[in-house]
């Protein structure tokens, strides 16, 4: 096993309390100590359920540790467990129990997601935005994304897609006002559609069936009857289709221009057209 495999399984192994028992350790830490999760990658804590568990802890103690690890000397950040440590911080409580693990920052953001992913704590965009990080921040491809946090590769792909959309539907979707199901239709259109789309699903309680089928019925209105090509033409497209591996079809404007389309009908085939472009 390659040393990028080894370090990005750590985080899902930590988890799942599959690493050396060496690393880890409770005890009670103060809660001045105690920072919060750089990598958390929840933006919205409910307010009245914080309250619940305030109250919890007030009568019961925290009866779980929480996740931390070790920044410096009597210096910590949360991995897992940040509604813990805020509503033990409401309740007045001074320090608090702790497993200690000695994470890396990419461990650290992938044991923060898993955590959070497992209890459904994220919604649709938090979740989206923790994945997009931990792609980004540590060049990882969408495949080692999916084997470090056990999720299928197209769900990956799918949750990456819908932060290409508009502010404003984020919203609605971290709100609840629409679905994921609902984003994932929306991405495929041009900003602008897309909102006022995005309104009338609100505005109508459409239900993603709902919605998906009034989104075909407008691509079918919309098809043009194409143009006759000449046999030449047709030949180029198809000696290029079969050399490709995808189907691609010409369209010319006039003698000097036209556009050149490749067509895909799953996102693991738009990932294989995007690979060997950048082979060319």
């Amino acid at each position: 096993m390659s040393e990028d495999k080894k370090i990005l399984n750590k985080g899902l192994d930590a988890l799942l309390g599959q690493t050396d028992t060496k690393q880890r350790t409770v005890k009670e830490i103060g809660l001045e100590k105690i920072k919060p999760g750089r990598f958390q990658p929840r933006a919205n804590f409910d307010d009245e359920k914080l309250g619940e568990l305030t109250e919890s802890i007030k009568n019961q103690g925290v009866l779980s540790p929480i996740l931390v690890r070790e920044l410096g000397l009597n210096e910590f950040e949360v991995i897992a467990g940040e509604r813990r440590l805020r509503a033990s911080k409401q309740a007045g409580l001074t320090s608090i129990p702790c497993l200690v693990d000695q994470k890396q920052d990419q461990d650290a953001l992938i044991s923060a997601l898993i955590e959070n992913l497992q209890r459904e704590d994220l919604n649709p965009v938090e979740e989206a935005r923790g994945l997009d990080r931990l792609k980004r921040e540590f060049g990882l491809t969408q495949d080692e994304v999916a084997k470090s946090t056990g999720k299928a590769r197209s769900t990956i792909a799918n949750s990456l897609r819908i932060l290409s959309l508009p502010n404003s539907i984020l919203d609605m979707l971290s709100s609840g006002m629409i679905e994921k199901g609902h984003a994932k239709l929306l991405a495929s259109m041009e900003p602008k559609e897309a909102e006022e789309a995005a309104k009338k699903i609100v505005k109508n309680n459409l239900s993603i069936k709902d919605f998906s089928n009034i989104n075909s019925k407008k691509a079918t209105n919309k098809r043009i009857i194409p143009t006759s090509k000449d046999t030449d033409l047709l030949n180029v497209e198809r000696e290029m289709s079969e050399t490709f591996g995808h189907k691609i079809e010409i369209d010319t404007k006039n003698k000097k221009a036209g556009k050149v389309s490749i067509f895909y009908n799953t996102l693991d085939e738009l990932d294989s057209i995007i690979q060997k472009l950048k082979n060319k």
